[in-house]
């Protein structure tokens, strides 16, 4: 474009000298006008070549800018995909290491199939039966129970994740005397859960990450036709989810 910019100039430059030295060597009127008309053409067309010279430039500044912005963009955009990897990648290894700190801690537990233990995609799931936390038809841990749960809640007090205590229990209809207290399966099971929540919290397990659900009999794992199936009706659910906001709650 510098190169048609030159030669137009030139031209032009040219033209006007054609024209003065045709005035002063008497060429004809016409002849004069003919040169002069042409001066102004090429005039005219330097400016069109100047203008376009300048929108190209233009354009070139702005093509520049936008392939520097979408570099930017597209180097945040891998960055962020970098971290979130990398998230996901820790939050693996910590459920992982939860896992196996829990079965560690109730191995005893776990063999004689008093306990089960899940690693689920979306976190962990622990049932306890009720025959190692609390009494039949009671809400109160007895004192095995309250030594099992320390141990689950030694582990937990170091994860960051949210935990659900649900109390299930079979169909069996509360006792007329225990029914003063819990008239129904549903005021029976939140009582339990309750009450592990309780011992969670004095474990300095912090509240805001604790929920205690009752499920009652609404989620059976057996047929409650049998003692057999009741008996893995009647549970304890300890359910580990991780907590999804930008700050993790305290322990």
């Amino acid at each position: 474009m510098n190169a048609k910019w030159k030669a137009a100039r030139a031209g032009t430059v040219l033209a006007m000298a054609a024209a003065v030295l045709a005035a002063g060597c008497g060429v004809s009127k016409s002849k004069y006008l003919e040169v002069t008309q042409s001066a102004e053409q090429l005039t005219a067309k330097n400016q069109a070549l100047q203008q376009s010279l300048e929108g190209a430039n233009a354009k070139n500044d702005q093509l520049a800018k936008d392939l520097d912005s979408l570099q930017s963009s597209t180097q945040a955009t891998v960055n962020e995909l970098k971290a979130e990897l990398e998230t996901t990648k820790q939050a693996q290894v910590s459920m992982q290491s939860t896992y196996e700190g829990l079965v560690g801690q109730l191995k005893n537990e776990v063999s004689s199939g008093s306990v089960t233990i899940q690693q689920m995609r979306d976190g962990i799931r622990v049932n306890l039966a009720q025959e190692i936390l609390f009494k039949s038809g009671s809400a109160n841990l007895d004192k095995t129970g309250k030594e099992i749960l320390a141990k689950v809640a030694e582990e937990l007090s170091g994860s960051t994740y949210e935990i659900q205590v649900i109390g299930h229990t079979d169909n069996l209809k509360i006792g007329p005397v225990l029914a003063q207290r819990y008239p129904t399966n549903w005021e029976l099971g939140a009582a339990r859960a309750t009450q592990i929540t309780r011992l969670f919290k004095d474990a300095g397990i912090a509240e805001s990450r604790m929920l205690a659900i009752s499920a009652a009999d609404g989620r059976p794992r057996a047929d409650n036709a049998t003692e057999e199936g009741r008996a893995q009706n009647r549970r304890i659910e300890i359910r580990l989810r991780p907590i999804e906001t930008t700050e993790a709650a305290s322990n």
